[in-house]
């Protein structure tokens, strides 16, 4: 009989605490909510070691995966890039970037409310300064 009793009590508390767990909602992490501070558009300048600088602008934004387009203006021309492989950690945002024939590595910090990155490519690099529009 002790038996019978000890076994329906179990049962109802291992009821009860999945009941609880399934109906809990589920809060968004942290680095969600750091992570979401990414999403939108962005407008600066560029500078590069090998060249005038000039504006710059990217939007990012996020569904399932991370998606983002980048606009380089060089002189009065937009030079084609795509990107690729978009991560994020913390404040920072990284991607790869096919940039004039190059796999170029990038990578963009936010500080406060500025977006501070830097490409790296075979034959050069660039860094950006960005605020949200």
């Amino acid at each position: 009989m002790l038996y019978k009793v000890a076994a329906v009590l179990i049962v109802t508390l291992l009821g009860t605490a999945s009941a609880r767990a399934q109906s809990a909602p589920s809060k968004p992490a942290v680095s969600d909510k750091v992570a979401d501070r990414f999403i939108g558009e962005w407008e600066g300048a560029y500078q590069t070691d090998h060249g005038p600088g000039g504006p710059v602008s990217m939007r990012f934004t996020k569904d399932s995966a991370w998606k983002a387009t980048l606009e380089i203006i060089s002189g009065s021309q937009t030079i084609p890039t795509r990107i690729t492989n978009i991560s994020v950690d913390g404040n920072t945002i990284a991607w790869t970037q096919e940039l004039m024939g190059m796999s170029c590595k990038a990578s963009a910090v936010l500080e406060r409310e500025e977006l501070k990155g830097a490409t790296e490519c075979e034959h050069g690099s660039m860094t950006m300064v960005m605020r949200k529009k």
